[in-house]
């Protein structure tokens, strides 16, 4: 099995890992506030992968502190602007529109990197969206949550290609560790202004707060990080749209979510969309100036 084939393969299990998280989520937001569940996710992520990121701080630049610290801004900024979203606007909603943000990975990557759309990259995109549009959507309005939640798209993918672009395989977790810290200081920050932040009592919401910590953000943004070293980012973005079709499987399990044929077809376009976009990725996405991450594994 090829590297590259083999960090795929981990970031669709990533996907599956948060897809089963959203059930996990939806029940613990009926007893804490989302900036609460943030910070301990985060925090706790943190202290997760601080033992196996020790290592790789020694090889830490002033630029990889700088990059690690700037990109957990960007990823703050996206889960807060989707838990703000996703309170005024329907699930539905917020499920399409952050999808969008595999559109928005490549482009952000041509205006900043000048790295090139090709065709096959586009079609797979566009089956893949209205893959996406298929299993989510469930009628469609615009307001200010939708406004919200599409920020949120443009974040996401910010962070795919800010890693893409700056993180070196070297310091890779310590970067990731910097960013589940700044993420989880300032999500504490924001709950402890909101006079929220308060665990939930019960034995199963603790353990389910320490599982999705640990597999669903700790162990989950470390093989993002070391896959995107391996991987283009328009690649991972493509993967991550396999979220939603984990979500529907575990709600179906879990939480007894009835599947319509329109989100079957959907869920089965989006696999579509992925195979379509596998042929013909390169790493030359991203112009050699910007290829810092040199493949050392």
């Amino acid at each position: 099995m090829s590297r590259d084939l083999f960090w795929s393969i981990a970031m669709i299990a990533v996907t599956a890992i948060w897809g089963w998280s959203f059930a996990a989520k939806h029940d613990l937001l009926l007893e804490m506030n989302a900036s609460a569940l943030n910070a301990y996710m985060f925090l706790l992520a943190a202290v997760a992968v601080l033992p196996f990121s020790i290592q790789s701080f020694y090889r830490m630049r002033k630029a990889d502190w700088m990059s690690g610290i700037g990109i957990g801004c960007v990823l703050f900024m996206a889960f807060a602007l989707q838990t703000a979203g996703v309170a005024i606007t329907t699930p539905s909603n917020a499920g399409f529109i952050t999808g969008l943000c595999t559109v928005f990975t490549p482009i952000i990557l041509y205006v900043i990197a000048k790295g090139r759309v090709r065709k096959h990259q586009s079609a797979g995109i566009a089956i893949a969206v209205v893959g996406l549009a298929m299993l989510s959507l469930d009628g469609f309005s615009v307001n200010f949550g939708d406004v919200l939640i599409l920020g949120c798209a443009v974040a996401f993918a910010m962070h795919i290609v800010a890693v893409s672009l700056f993180v070196r395989m070297p310091v890779a977790i310590a970067s990731t560790f910097l960013q589940l810290l700044t993420v989880g200081i300032l999500s504490a920050a924001w709950s402890l202004y909101e006079g929220s932040l308060a665990m939930p009592e019960g034995r199963s919401s603790i353990v389910s707060i320490l599982i999705v910590a640990i597999l669903a953000t700790g162990l989950g943004y470390v093989i993002q990080v070391r896959a995107q070293m391996r991987l283009p980012a328009e690649k991972v973005a493509l993967i991550l749209i396999c979220e939603p079709v984990f979500a529907g499987v575990f709600g179906y399990w879990l939480a007894d979510v009835r599947l319509s044929l329109i989100n079957i077809i959907g869920a089965l376009l989006i696999l579509l969309g992925i195979f379509v976009s596998e042929f013909g990725w390169r790493r030359s996405s991203l112009p050699a100036t910007f290829n810092c991450n040199k493949p050392v594994l």
